[in-house]
């Protein structure tokens, strides 16, 4: 593909830097039809990210927006005070010390940088941060010369699973992507609702 080809793409996808380029898309990937009738109302909310406060910040707006819709919802490191390691028994102990009936885990399946320079000859190198991609969206960005106008388009993709704390098995799991320009805040932000706004259309939230 040409570089013109992939500049006129990228701008049709970034008109403006830092805006949303398109809303989160989500796609089934299971659900135990057993549990198709069953809802939940107390949910401890797992984000399993490279960098605690991309972690915490994931896990506080879902538990704020499953919230909303009338439940009791919970943040994984607000229980543990703090930056825990993620592990069953460490789950098991909070699940029934606290009387979650189900547990959310969202975790990073992909992600990806595309960077395009417009109005000058300048070539930008993208890294991730510790060569791990895990590293919730967090991108070194190293120009080279004088840089033009530089475009960056980030796309994650992450996989929610629901479990219910009665029976410890999954139940429910969906893949959610997302590509944003710049923006890590509004990227999660709209990642975490549109996770919740499935959850409440599968029937999965109790009303």
């Amino acid at each position: 593909m040409s570089k013109g080809v992939i500049k006129i793409l990228l701008s049709a996808l970034l008109p403006i830097l830092g805006a949303c380029a398109s809303g989160p898309t989500a796609r089934q990937t299971f659900f135990d039809e057993e549990f198709e009738n069953v809802a939940y109302g107390n949910f401890l909310v797992i984000g399993v990210a490279g960098t605690y406060n991309s972690r915490a910040q994931f896990e506080r707006k879902v538990a704020s927006t499953l919230r909303a819709e009338g439940v009791s919802a919970t943040p994984y490191h607000t229980v543990v005070s703090g930056n825990e390691p993620i592990s069953r028994d460490a789950v098991l102990d909070v699940v029934n010390s606290n009387e979650f009936d189900a547990v959310l885990v969202t975790r990073v399946l992909a992600q990806n940088a595309d960077v395009s320079m417009e109005g000058g000859s300048t070539s930008t190198q993208a890294s991730t941060i510790g060569g791990r991609p895990v590293n919730f969206f967090r991108y070194n960005y190293e120009e080279l010369n004088d840089p033009g106008s530089l475009n960056i388009a980030m796309t994650v993709t992450l996989a929610s699973e629901l479990f219910s704390a009665a029976e410890e098995k999954m139940i429910w799991a969906i893949e959610t992507s997302n590509s944003n320009a710049s923006n890590v805040g509004v990227l999660i932000d709209a990642t975490a609702e549109r996770i919740v706004q499935k959850l409440a259309g599968d029937g999965l939230v109790s009303r």
